[in-house]
C-alpha cells in the first residue's frame, strides 16, 4: 500500500519527465483544435494478482506513462484492494472518513467531472475489517471514477471492477476516457464512434471481424485492416452486448499462412 511519503516521492520523481512530454502533446492537440474529441473504450478482464507487491497499471491514451495503478495486497490484517493516479494533478472520485481515503462506488450513468472529484489521488477499495467504510468489499460491476493528467489538463475516465475482498480478487473489466481535456464522462459511457478493427460492424472486435477481413482481403481490406483488428481484439461495447463473444472464433488458429510474411514485416516495422 505504501506510505504517503512513498506516494509523493513517486509523483515528484516522475512529474518532470511527464510534463516535458505532455507540453509537446498539449501543443499538438491545441493546434488540431480538439478535432479528435471522443470517448475511447476498452475491455479485457484484467485480473490483479494477490500478493505483497502486485499491481496492474493502465495507460489510457497509450503514451509512455501509466494513468492509474490498481493494487491487490495481502497483509496480516487482511487483503487490501486500492488504486492511485500516479501523476499530479490526477485525482479520484472518493471521500474521506476517519482519516482514511476511500474510493466511491459509482452507479451506471454517474457523472465524473470537476464537480464530483474528491481531494485525493489515491483511495482504498477495501481492506478487510480495517476500513469499515469501504464500498467495494464485495462488489460486482462497480464503477470507479478518476481524472488523469496530460500536461496540466485533466481527462476524465471510468473503470468497471469486481472485487471480492475475502477471496483476494480484483478484476478490472473495462474502462473508457474522454480525450477532450476538462470534459466530463458518465460511468459506463462507451462512446458512439466506430471501434478500430470492428469490420462487421457490431461494436465488438472479435472473430467475426477476422472472418470479414479474410473474405474481403485483398479487394476490400488490406493488411493494415488486419493489424488494426489484431491490436484491438477484445475491444468493443461490452456493456451493451454482454456475452456476444461467447460463440465467436478465437484469433489463435484462424490466421492464414499468407500472414506469416506480413507478421515478419510488422516486427521489422516495430
Amino acid at each position: 500500500m505504501g506510505t504517503m511519503t512513498d506516494r509523493v516521492g513517486l509523483v515528484v520523481k516522475r512529474l518532470v519527465s511527464r510534463v516535458a512530454f505532455c507540453v509537446a502533446w498539449a501543443s499538438l492537440c491545441t493546434a488540431a483544435g480538439n478535432a479528435f474529441g471522443a470517448i475511447h473504450y476498452y475491455y479485457g478482464d484484467l485480473s490483479v494478482p494477490l500478493g505483497f507487491s502486485q499491481t496492474v497499471d493502465i495507460n489510457f491514451e497509450n503514451d509512455d506513462f501509466d494513468d492509474v495503478v490498481f493494487e491487490n495486497y495481502a497483509y496480516p490484517e487482511g487483503n487490501y484492494q486500492g488504486l492511485y493516479v500516479p501523476y499530479s494533478p490526477g485525482r479520484i472520485v472518493g471521500f474521506q472518513a476517519a482519516s482514511v481515503e476511500y474510493v466511491t462506488n459509482l452507479s451506471l450513468g454517474a457523472t465524473i467531472d470537476a464537480t464530483t472529484l474528491g481531494s485525493s489521488y489515491y483511495g482504498a477499495l477495501s481492506f478487510a475489517a480495517e476500513y469499515p467504510q469501504a464500498q467495494f468489499t464485495s462488489a460486482t460491476d462497480a464503477f470507479v471514477g478518476l481524472a488523469f493528467p496530460v500536461g496540466l489538463d485533466l481527462h476524465y475516465s471510468w473503470v468497471r471492477v469486481s472485487v471480492d475482498n475475502a477471496a483476494g480478487t480484483l478484476l478490472v473489466k473495462d474502462w473508457a476516457f474522454e480525450d477532450q481535456p476538462g470534459v466530463g464522462i458518465t460511468a459506463g459511457d462507451t462512446g458512439t464512434l466506430p471501434i478500430y478493427g470492428d469490420l462487421v460492424p457490431d461494436r465488438n472486435v472479435n472473430g467475426f471481424d477476422f472472418l470479414a477481413w479474410q473474405r474481403g482481403y485483398p479487394t476490400t481490406y488490406t493488411i493494415f485492416d488486419y493489424w488494426l483488428w489484431e491490436d484491438n481484439f477484445g475491444a468493443g461495447a461490452g456493456l451493451t452486448s454482454p456475452g456476444l463473444a461467447m460463440s465467436v472464433p478465437e484469433p489463435v488458429g484462424l490466421f492464414p499462412l499468407l500472414l506469416g510474411s506480413a507478421a515478419l514485416l510488422r516486427r521489422r516495422k516495430r
